[in-house]
């Protein structure tokens, strides 16, 4: 079982922030999660929601800050105001962060419901100048941004994340053919989705499972059962001590 830290260590400090990403770094896990999208003046920063409202002490949308403004805000997470560490970052700086690591990074391109123009584009040529291809995950809810990546840089990995909702309207059964065929390498599915019949599919098709997100002692042990390949928590500390 892979554990990927969702966010950084994100129980603890602000999530998707220099901290929460720092305080992973001598944890025996296998790879990072964190969410990519543009600034005002196209810059790549790393925030969750597409409005800055529930994580920093603002409102409104990412796409309407600058990255300095962006940068300015402190987060609503009480004892970490006035920190560096804990302001919203750039791709570049976790990417410079993870490089001298062994870990995987997981970018979730959040471009669902705001279309961020050449988000695909730009990821993918930060992601070859630190000459990463071969260790990072390009997911996404959009299954056209998939594509886009895969297009761009089929040296990339990228895996299709699937809430209940989409794997209803998808019809199940043929998820798993069209993602494939589409070339992706793995389905991040809520573990809500997950049983026998889910991971029997999925695996016949050669695509990997990694669950979101996995904070619950018996959820994890249920999917380590049905052979689940990875999981995204909150709570990256605790599970390896588990597996182990």
């Amino acid at each position: 079982m892979n554990i990927f830290a969702h966010r950084g260590l994100s129980a603890y400090y602000p999530e998707n922030t220099m901290l929460a990403f720092s305080k992973c770094l001598d944890l025996n896990i296998y790879g990072i999660e964190f969410d990519v999208q543009k600034s005002k003046d196209n810059q790549l920063v790393i925030i969750h929601d597409e409005k800055v409202d529930r994580t920093y002490k603002a409102s409104g949308y990412v796409k309407n800050f600058t990255l300095k403004e962006l940068q300015s805000l402190d987060p609503v997470m009480k004892g970490y105001e006035n920190r560096e560490d804990c302001k919203i970052p750039t791709l570049e700086e976790v990417l410079t962060l993870f490089k001298p690591t062994d870990f995987v990074i997981n970018i979730e391109l959040k471009n669902s419901k705001v279309k961020y123009k050449n988000l695909e584009k730009d990821v993918i040529k930060l992601i070859k100048k630190f000459k990463m291809e071969k260790r990072v995950i390009l997911s996404s809810f959009c299954l056209k941004s998939i594509i886009k990546c895969n297009k761009i840089n089929s040296k990339i990995e990228t895996s299709y994340l699937v809430d209940k909702l989409t794997y209803t309207l998808r019809l199940k059964t043929k998820i798993f053919s069209k993602i494939k065929r589409y070339n992706c390498s793995a389905i991040h599915p809520s573990f809500e989705l997950i049983n026998k019949d889910f991971v029997k599919k999925a695996h016949r098709k050669n695509l990997k499972i990694n669950s979101y997100t996995v904070d619950d002692l018996e959820i994890f042990q249920e999917l380590t059962n049905l052979k689940v390949d990875g999981i995204f928590t909150n709570y990256p500390n605790i599970f390896p001590s588990i597996l182990d």
